[in-house]
Parts: C-alpha cells; sequence; structure tokens
C-alpha cells in the first residue's frame, strides 16, 4: 500500500517548514472533555468562531501507508490552539495511518473505508463539525460556552479521534494533526486530498467493477497518474 506514499512525505515537507515535529506533538490531555455521543447543533448565536468558515477554508481527509513514514504517533498542532483563536481561519484536520500489510486487497480497501468513517463517530461537546466527503470540507463550529467553561484544546479533541482509530485492528501507527497556521498551503493540501479521495475510489472500483474497459473507466486518468493502480488493476483482471 503505497499510493499515498508521496502525499504524505510531501504533506510532512510542508509542515516542517511552520514548525519541528518534536515542538508541534501534543502532550496528552486530562480527558477532563467528553464526548457526547451524538452530533449537536451549535447556532450561530452560540458560536464563537468557525474553523473553515466565512471565505477561510476547513478541510479534511486520510492518507494510508504500509511503510515507516509516518511521525511518532500522537496528536500534532501546527498553529495556534483553540483559546488563542479569537476569529474565522483556515483549518485543516489531517490522519496519517499506517497499517498492516496485506495481500487481500478488499479487506485493505473495507479498512481505509473504516477509518476514514471515525470521523461521523467522534462528537466532543461544543465542537460541531460539518462534513461534506465529495469536497473533503470540514468546516467546524466553536461553543463560546464550551471553549469558556471547558478550556477546550486540539488535544483533546485529537486524543478522542486517536483512541477510535487504536481500536480498528491492524493500525499500527496513526497521526492526527491540525493545522490553524495561517502561513499554511491550505490550497494545495486541498488538491492532495482530493486526489487521495480519488485514489481511494480508484481501489474500490478496481476490486467491485465487472467493467474493466480502461478505455471507457471515468477513473482512467487516475490510474494512469499514480504508480501502483495500474498494476492493481491488471492484477485484479
Amino acid at each position: 500500500m503505497n499510493l499515498y506514499d508521496d502525499m504524505i512525505k510531501e504533506i510532512i515537507e510542508q509542515l516542517d517548514q511552520l514548525a519541528s515535529a518534536e515542538s508541534a506533538r501534543l502532550a496528552e490531555p486530562s480527558k477532563a472533555w467528553r464526548d457526547v455521543g451524538e452530533h449537536r447543533m451549535i447556532l450561530g448565536s452560540e458560536t464563537a468562531y468557525e474553523l473553515g468558515g466565512q471565505s477561510t477554508l476547513g478541510l479534511s481527509g486520510c492518507f494510508y501507508t504500509t511503510q515507516p513514514l509516518l511521525l511518532p504517533q500522537g496528536v500534532y498542532l501546527y498553529g495556534s490552539d483553540l483559546a488563542q483563536i479569537t476569529g474565522s481561519c483556515s483549518y485543516a484536520r489531517i490522519v496519517f495511518a499506517r497499517l498492516e500489510g496485506s495481500d487481500d486487497k478488499e479487506a485493505m480497501y473495507r479498512k481505509l473505508r473504516e477509518i476514514d468513517y471515525v470521523r461521523y463517530h467522534v462528537h466532543p461537546e461544543g465542537y460541531m463539525a460539518r462534513i461534506s466527503p465529495v469536497s473533503q470540507r470540514e468546516p467546524v463550529r466553536i461553543s463560546r460556552r464550551v471553549l469558556a467553561d471547558k478550556k477546550m484544546c486540539f488535544a483533546d479533541i485529537g486524543h478522542m479521534y486517536l483512541e477510535r482509530y487504536q481500536k480498528i485492528s491492524g493500525v499500527k501507527n496513526v497521526n492526527v494533526i491540525f493545522v490553524t497556521h495561517r502561513d499554511f498551503d491550505y490550497r494545495t493540501l486541498e488538491r492532495k486530498l482530493g486526489r487521495a479521495e480519488q485514489i481511494t475510489q480508484s481501489l474500490n472500483h478496481i476490486l467491485t467493477s465487472l467493467d474493466m474497459d480502461c478505455d471507457t473507466c471515468s477513473l482512467k486518468k487516475v490510474c494512469d497518474e499514480v504508480e501502483g493502480l495500474r498494476e492493481l488493476h491488471f492484477g485484479q483482471k
């Protein structure tokens, strides 16, 4: 599973230009903040600010590997934490997951989707993510009351996600990365997230479709450009 490796390396290089991995890694929180267990609405009048709101970008997505490319397991922040943010700003939540290798490609694909779907099952109090899987957008509303009362921070949120990922069998290492830094190139990340989703869709198509005519396939361009996809395709044949 090396289809996403180049993008992982490029994103880590982008992040290293903002801060060192050591200084960006967050300590484990006290876990005083709770997951409320279900999606809860935060009205505009209750909102302190929105990550990815107004004319800014709010992004999220996952990248996968079976190689030891990743940072040490944990939660990372590049930019300001929640208590230091005073208004809407661009934001990204990036997940890198290292998996055990497997010859069962269908099982591997299901694992990728299981990891991706974690985002629908984490609901921190006072933190309302509005997920758009088609566009890789994930703007987040932050509750004014909870921000003040609970002293919420990205360490709390990140470890809620991390605990979920660690429960998935075959996951060896996970990085949950939050970015709010104003100098980060969010547009480049947005393109990489779109490409990662195209690769995952191509995997699904290769594994499930009876139509193996490359000339008529809408995903042909992706297979042509991503090393390893075409080999996987012909292996399925």
